[in-house]
């Protein structure tokens, strides 16, 4: 008999700029095949969040959606199986729905950790939704560092919280050089030797100042060597600081910014890409160097928070 689960999931996608999709960190950790190895042991039921949509990005929206999800989902709470709630801050909605055998998941406790990193109208918000999160059976950490930073920041019991490593999608492998049709999609010029960067380009803890300065100092005077910053902004984020970062230091021109990547994409830039450098001061995890290890890339990372483990 397979054990009925219930999955509370969010998009998989967000729109930055009109029709333009990007995929994000934490909700590959979503997509993996990792669940299909699942279907022999696991009968999965899978409930979308976020029922309003709406074109672009809205605060009001976006709380309507939380006051909505415990009115929508009483009766799935109210069934005797497995609820999963797979990101945190849904778990909102153990404040208003009792329930056994709910499970959340849990990436990061970032907003607790570095407040500057969220934004001011989401804090109180987040504050019930860590409330909600230790009203939990159990707690899904993707890391040993998570998992501690979840006891010391939540005050939860270590013992209700068990670590599942994130895996890493098939598709991120060695490939042949790309095209130069690539090169021309994303205005690179050909015959170069790139250095890499992956991730949301204005969150100050992954720490892009210090791979512009350190390739300033040393990769200056070779103009023969570009970096690549690849990722995407938050929702309500800019680049702004990041473009005058650049041109303060004279590298206009030798530092490109690429936003709203595929994975296809995002595979080549890997691939494509002499060594990756991961410079962050805090992950959760931290797919990103293993991606790029999976695609045969060195990785130059920091010492920091989660990434050692990773």
């Amino acid at each position: 008999m397979k054990i009925p689960v219930t999955l509370f999931v969010g998009e998989k996608t967000f729109v930055e700029k009109g029709d333009k999709k990007t995929k994000t960190g934490y909700k590959r950790h979503y997509e993996s095949e990792f669940f299909s190895c699942l279907d022999k042991r696991v009968n999965f039921e899978v409930q979308s969040l976020y029922p309003l949509k709406g074109k672009n990005y809205s605060v009001v929206r976006h709380l309507a959606n939380h006051f909505y999800h415990p009115i929508k989902f009483k009766k799935e709470f109210k069934a005797k199986n497995v609820k999963h709630i797979m990101f945190g801050e849904e778990a909102f909605m153990l404040n208003f729905l009792k329930s056994d055998k709910t499970v959340v998941s849990c990436l990061d406790v970032i907003p607790l950790v570095m407040p500057k990193e969220t934004s001011g109208k989401f804090k109180m918000f987040l504050k019930w939704a860590y409330k909600g999160m230790r009203k939990a059976d159990y707690i899904l950490a993707n890391s040993n560092y998570t998992k501690n930073d979840i006891a010391k920041h939540l005050d939860i019991d270590k013992e209700k919280i068990f670590v599942a490593y994130p895996p890493i999608q098939s598709h991120f492998k060695v490939l042949e050089p790309p095209p130069p049709s690539f090169y021309n999609a994303h205005g690179l010029p050909e015959g170069k030797q790139y250095l890499l960067c992956v991730g949301a380009l204005d969150a100050p803890r992954k720490n892009l100042n210090t791979a512009l300065d350190a390739f300033k100092k040393v990769y200056f005077n070779n103009h023969d060597i570009h970096l690549l910053l690849v990722g995407y902004t938050s929702v309500k984020g800019n680049l702004n600081d990041l473009r005058k970062r650049i041109k303060k230091l004279g590298l206009a021109g030798r530092v490109h910014i690429i936003t709203n990547v595929p994975d296809r994409d995002l595979v080549a830039f890997y691939n494509l890409a002499k060594i990756f450098v991961f410079p962050s001061l805090y992950e959760g995890f931290g797919l990103p160097p293993l991606e790029a290890m999976a695609c045969g890339t060195p990785v130059v990372a920091s010492n920091a928070a989660s990434i050692p483990e990773a």
